[in-house]
């Protein structure tokens, strides 16, 4: 049978290709207009006047309803803080809070993600009528009964009140560590918690965080862990929520293996307290806690809670890390190739049926009849993994394949594919900023675009099944290679995102041969077996059958985690693709999948596939240009309360001073930030990498980026680290030893390339006489150590200082360099402890003579950096203060002068230039910095 080749869209299609990118156009404009660009030149229907103006209007309305949206006006283009009401500027470190739960989402390590809306101070009358008269108070009050005499009227000091108690606008996110509760939609939840607004690390070449989040609707967060926030639970959750809930319950609890107590210790065991999140909260009912011992859920049964709920509560992080790793982390998400148990349901249906009635097959052909019994297994499906984006695209996709076929018009995947899009980017514009939709169409797009290739490569695949067990052994290893080549379809069409976004090329995708259709036809159908059984009271049935879908799971587990000890499943970094990339492969592909069943390629193929050639040429173009470039840089991440700082010079030569840090096992700066910035649109690697001192936040992203790039030197200032946490000390002390770290000291001078460029790095501090040497005794090599044995290097070119970088020097280490009389002045002072008042001092300031200064520090931080007192100062001196929690990545620049001798005593200096990756502010009043 010879199936057509792949056609043009049609030009609905087209028109729907421009909605979408007007949407992106808020966010996304050079990019957008290039793809507008690239359909320009493929579709010959937009070289009229009238389709062009059609699409183009099409374009203007996305972009003005997805600014309207994410912005709060359809002319107004960027991100701004939200507005913060009075009670939140008033409120100390912490406030007491109410809001109503609109989500729930069960994260790795135990914790919960939960979306609050209304967010306002506890017993806030003006919060009660913006929830609509809800049934529960937010406040642990006692509620009197209804009366018929009429209501006082409010006062002028309570009609303020209110006014000045407004909620928050938008939604709250909390993440919740080790939860005590599982509060379900509807349910109100107060803690004691300062709620910030949702900004998250801004670097070149990075997603903005905050853009998913608005996205949602979401513009503040806050987090805590168990009963800290003293948590207490009202009212009565939704119908919906209420049963989905007690489905999960059934179904954990049938996860969980039962613990038997001793007879005489369950006869003497008093009643168990009342839990403080419980006490004058919600009835017991509708307070929904772990069952004992779900903590310890073997990783097989959480993957089981995964796939079924979409809950990864019960997952382990580095379960999950191991999964991503290995390209498999999509077979945990909610999707359409999950929608397989639908259709077995659908088909079992038609089947029972047919035995029942045969006659149905003389209406409506079986393919339909299955199709059309599978969707109200799809829309279960849909209710209980609480309808995530990649979830709804398949379904809506499955309808529309439904209406289709009932109406006699068969059409392609990809037909399919935009009719989804269409219904849910109208209904909701600002999904097309999910990653989970990009994914998921991207994914389906690659396997319509694949289709013509697979039938010309097995072209006998679709013909009629035949008899015996030698054919049967044949389709099924037809079958196996199919999966495999739309792996490998799906894996090359996902390349360049894959790499820009999550640095991982997929070396591993041939474990979906085996893992998919064991998950799909045997690991799902079975955890929805046990659920019927838990739900119906069948306990042991349940847990036999839920622990034969385990076993598997438990397996490629154990696998995965016998890869990553063995460093198996450890991928090379390697270059992130300029974004010009993206457009290109996509050019490139579809032009590709218009020649299968094609003598020659189409004109229009042929356009994209010119243009998609000279758009591969745009990043290997700006990394040569970066090369021959004279500039200098210094770029000052934006990697939260910690510090890592890139220089890129002549030469293209670049060193890293500190990687930053963090105490979150499931976040390293230096994994997560430094090096996907390091690595956009170039290789991994660097002539030298600088620790100032081992604390964790300087040090421990350093740890990932020695293992993962080419380091040519690595420096430090000689001490081991005395960081407990997380073993951290160990782990640097190995890492010094493995890697061959060099102690520097004062005096010391590296030079930066070629010698004619004039760059140099001298080292101010600690003093030589520290360095553990033979001859130094005791006393000596104690002298300075924790933040006062930093390293103090200073940037020059032909001995004019550009930038000084002090570490977490403090006041005593600043003023003996002072006292010594070192030459400290510089354009650029990157302020010694992310800007603490323990640094404070304005000698050192004098005698830097700074043009700006810079610090390292977190949006928002508890330890109110930049301190007050520098700020003050300053601020009263005319110098220019950036920070990378407010600002993003800073990024300096200097023009050197190769061959051109320049003095110490020189007046001239070299011109600076100073950019941010968010919009500049003005500095502000000391009293605005929130303190925390």
């Amino acid at each position: 049978m010879r199936y057509p080749p792949l056609q043009a869209p049609l030009f609905w299609q087209t028109c729907l290709c421009f909605w979408i990118g007007g949407i992106a156009a808020a966010v996304w404009p050079h990019q957008t207009l290039l793809c507008f660009f690239l359909l320009f030149l493929a579709d010959k229907r937009l070289w009229k006047a009238a389709p062009l103006a059609f699409c183009a209007l099409l374009a203007l309305a996305g972009l003005l309803t997805a600014q309207w949206q994410l912005y709060g006006s359809p002319w107004r283009h960027g991100f701004s803080e939200p507005e913060r009401p009075p009670w939140l500027t008033q409120a100390g470190k912490k406030v007491r809070v109410c809001g109503t739960v609109t989500d729930s989402q069960g994260l790795p390590d135990q914790r919960l993600r939960l979306l609050l809306a209304d967010l306002a101070p506890e017993g806030d009358g003006h919060l009660e009528q913006a929830r609509g008269g809800s049934t529960a108070a937010p406040a642990p009050v006692q509620l009197a009964a209804s009366s018929p005499s009429p209501a006082p009227a409010p006062s002028p000091a309570s009609s303020q009140s209110a006014a000045q108690n407004t909620p928050l606008s938008g939604q709250t996110a909390l993440t919740w560590e080790h939860p005590p509760l599982h509060p379900l939609p509807g349910q109100i939840l107060c803690l004691s918690l300062r709620p910030m607004p949702m900004q998250g690390f801004a670097n070149k070449g990075q997603a903005a965080w905050e853009l998913w989040w608005a996205s949602q609707g979401v513009y503040w967060r806050m987090w805590t862990q168990d009963r800290r926030a003293e948590p207490r639970l009202h009212g009565e959750p939704g119908r919906s929520g209420r049963w989905r809930e007690a489905l999960r319950e059934d179904f954990l609890a049938a996860l969980v293996a039962p613990r038997l107590a001793p007879l005489a210790d369950k006869a003497a065991s008093p009643a168990p307290p009342t839990s403080p999140a419980h006490s004058d909260a919600a009835p017991k009912s509708s307070a929904h806690s772990p069952p004992p011992g779900a903590e310890d859920m073997p990783q097989g049964k959480a993957i089981l809670l995964a796939l079924l709920f979409g809950d990864r509560q019960y997952l382990d992080q580095a379960t999950l890390n191991n999964f991503i790793a290995a390209t498999l982390v999509h077979s945990l998400a909610l999707s359409g190739q999950h929608l397989v148990i639908a259709g077995m349901l659908g088909l079992a249906c038609v089947l029972t049926l047919a035995r029942l009635r045969p006659g149905i097959y003389l209406h409506r052909p079986r393919t339909l009849w299955v199709i059309l019994a599978s969707l109200p297994p799809a829309l279960a499906y849909l209710w209980l993994g609480n309808a995530p984006a990649s979830l709804l695209r398949a379904t809506v996709m499955l309808f529309v394949v439904a209406l289709w076929l009932t109406m006699g018009r068969p059409r392609t995947t990809l037909d399919a594919l935009c009719a989804a899009l269409l219904c849910i980017t109208v209904a909701a514009p600002l999904n097309v900023f999910d990653t989970g939709l990009q994914l998921s169409a991207l994914c389906v797009g690659a396997i319509g675009l694949s289709l013509p290739w697979l039938r010309e490569l097995m072209p006998g695949f679709d013909g009629a099944p035949t008899s015996g067990a030698r054919a049967r052994l044949a389709q099924w290893s037809r079958a196996l290679l199919r999966i495999f080549l739309v792996s490998l379809c799906i894996q090359v069409v996902l390349l360049p995102l894959n790499m820009l976004l999550f640095g991982n090329a997929g070396f591993w995708f041939p474990l979906n041969v085996a893992w998919l259709p064991v998950a799909d036809l045997f690991v799902l159908p079975a955890s929805v077996l046990g659920l019927a059984c838990a739900a119906l009271g069948m306990e042991t049935a349940a847990r036999l059958v839920l622990d034969l879908a385990a076993l598997p799971c438990q397996w490629l587990v154990d696998l995965l985690a016998w890869l990553a000890a063995n460093d198996l499943l450890l991928a090379p970094s390697m270059l992130r693709p300029h974004w010009t990339a993206l457009p290109a492969f996509a050019a490139l592909l579809t032009a590709l999948a218009f020649k299968a069943g094609r003598p020659t390629l189409p004109p229009a193929a042929q356009r994209l596939l010119l243009a998609g050639g000279l758009l591969l040429l745009v990043g290997p173009m700006l990394r040569l240009a970066e090369r021959l470039s004279p500039e200098i840089h210094l770029d000052v991440l934006d990697v939260g309360q910690s510090q890592a700082v890139a220089l890129r010079l002549p030469g293209h030569m670049r060193l890293l001073l500190d990687g930053g840090g963090s105490a979150s096992p499931r976040f390293d700066p230096g994994q997560n930030i430094v090096a996907p910035v390091l690595l956009y649109n170039d290789g991994p690697r660097l002539a030298a990498v600088l620790n100032s001192h081992p604390d964790l936040d300087h040090m421990g992203g350093l740890v990932h980026i020695l293992r993962q790039f080419t380091v040519s030197a690595f420096f430090d200032n000689g001490r081991d680290s005395g960081d407990a946490r997380g073993g951290w000390a160990a782990i640097w002390a190995q890492t010094r030893r493995q890697y061959g770290a060099q102690p520097l000291a004062q005096g010391d001078v590296l030079q930066l390339g070629n010698p004619a460029h004039g760059l140099q790095l001298e080292i101010l501090h600690p003093p030589r006489t520290d360095r553990n040497t033979p001859g130094a005794g005791t006393a000596a090599r104690e002298t300075w150590d924790g933040n006062n044995a930093s390293l103090v290097a200073r940037l020059t070119l032909y001995g004019q200082g550009l930038a000084l970088i002090p570490g977490d020097a403090e006041r005593r280490s600043l003023r003996h360099m002072i006292d010594q009389g070192l030459d400290l002045r510089a354009q650029v002072l990157v302020l010694p402890h992310h800007g603490s008042d323990s640094s404070y001092l304005p000698d050192l300031y004098e005698a830097v003579q700074p043009e700006v200064a810079v610090a390292a520090c977190g949006f928002e931080n508890r330890y109110g950096y930049p301190g007050k007192k520098v700020r003050e100062w300053l601020d009263k001196a005319g110098i220019p203060l950036l920070f990378t929690g407010r600002d993003g990545q800073i990024s300096l620049s200097w023009t050197s002068a190769p061959g051109r001798a320049k003095r110490k005593n020189e007046a001239a200096r070299t011109t600076l230039h100073l950019q941010t990756q968010r919009p500049q502010h003005e500095n502000p009043a000391p009293d605005e910095q929130a303190e925390e």
